[in-house]
């Protein structure tokens, strides 16, 4: 096995089954038909996010946002907004509330009321959200998302730093995920996944502490504002120590191998039954260590 079919099969292994998208999509399409009844011609339009409908999902973090896009008029202010949705489902299904969207528990949808900014403009898809922890609104553009990751080309690549991210538990959110991602291999020239993945690794050691994300469709939204520094502190450890690996193997395929099994956490056909947790090297007694926790939204 090459590094480059190593990297494929971990794609592969959190390749989300067709049957599993399906059963997400008719649980929000459940929840879109209860809100449209409930909130009526309230409603403006209705989108759907989440790295699901962006093509960037992984099995152990997968999730699909329904954008519910309200019209104007439709409430005095957008925490009433944020509220008589949270209410409504609240009654119905196990909820939530989180920074701009309310989780539904037992299901991988989250719902993101927005309020139009435009509503002459159809293809204006600008809309105002509510920001439950500290009352206050931003800007967003669900499509404008979609577009920046759809014409980045690098779809596998922020997988594969997801897979990276849950394997090492380095806590950052996901959206955070692909624009860092996205940025780091703005002028790259490197087209194959183990050339742009390290590109990542060196670009998070060089910049994560200080780094700038800016959402592409809010100039004023700094996305990485958010994440505390003793994450963005663990990320670059992880990083370098994962860099470490590669610089210390040789030029031979097992060695590379090796490697890259290291920098995923994967320290099987090795001698060494340690990992690294960001501070000491520790033992593994346990047969589930590798067991990731449950999705958390972001």
């Amino acid at each position: 096995m090459t590094v480059a079919d190593y990297l494929e099969s971990l794609l592969e292994e959190e390749k989300i089954e067709e049957k599993d998208k399906e059963e997400i999509k008719k649980k929000r399409d459940e929840v879109e038909t209860a809100i449209r009844e409930e909130f009526g011609d309230k409603v403006k339009t209705v989108k759907y996010s989440g790295s699901i409908a962006k093509h960037t999902a992984i099995n152990s973090s997968k999730d699909l946002d329904l954008a519910i896009h309200f019209k104007k008029e439709s409430f005095d202010t957008l925490k009433e907004m944020y509220n008589e949705v949270f209410d409504f489902l609240d009654e119905n299904y196990n909820v939530r509330k989180q920074k701009v969207s309310i989780g539904l528990t037992d299901f991988d949808v989250d719902v993101v009321p927005g309020r139009r900014i435009d509503e002459e403009d159809d293809s204006n898809n600008d809309v105002f959200l509510y920001q439950s922890d500290d009352e206050s609104r931003i800007k967003t553009n669900i499509e404008k998302h979609k577009s920046h990751i759809t014409e980045s080309g690098c779809r596998n690549v922020i997988k594969l730093m997801k897979i990276w991210k849950n394997k090492w538990n380095v806590k950052f959110k996901s959206f955070a995920m692909e624009l860092l991602v996205i940025q780091a291999l703005e002028d790259s020239t490197a087209t194959g996944s183990k050339d742009r993945t390290k590109e990542v690794l060196e670009y998070i050691v060089d910049n994560i502490e200080n780094i700038n994300l800016i959402d592409p469709a809010n100039s004023n939204n700094n996305v990485a504002d958010v994440i505390e520094y003793h994450k963005k502190l663990f990320m670059k450890t992880t990083a370098s120590t994962c860099l470490s690996y590669l610089d210390d193997a040789d030029d031979e395929n097992d060695s590379q191998l090796s490697a890259w099994k290291k920098v995923f956490n994967d320290f099987t056909g090795t001698t060494n039954n340690s990992y690294y947790t960001g501070s000491s090297i520790v033992k593994r007694n346990t047969s589930d260590w590798g067991r990731q926790p449950d999705r958390r939204h972001g």
